[in-house]
């Protein structure tokens, strides 16, 4: 009984272990997706009436939750405009 149980610890540990390293290994989104995610985000910015001295940190964070959502590395700087 003390087997299984030590076997059946050490493969719950080893998947929480596993599944955290999987939170560095995310990708870089695609340019052209963060882009998009960028003219999204200035219209729900115009929606909600953000105030220009808070339009920066809004967008940043607005890209941010939708590129953790799709499971891509969050970004530090806002694009530039094309």
């Amino acid at each position: 009984m003390k087997k299984i149980l030590a076997f059946t610890l050490l493969a719950l540990f080893t998947n929480i272990a596993c599944s955290q390293d999987n939170d560095n290994e995310l990708e870089d989104a695609p340019k052209s997706y963060i882009q998009n995610l960028f003219s999204e985000c200035k219209e729900y910015a115009e929606l909600e009436e953000v105030a220009s001295e808070n339009l920066n940190t809004y967008l940043l964070h607005c890209i941010n939750e939708e590129l953790e959502t799709s499971f891509y590395k969050r970004i530090s700087s806002l694009p530039t405009e094309e």
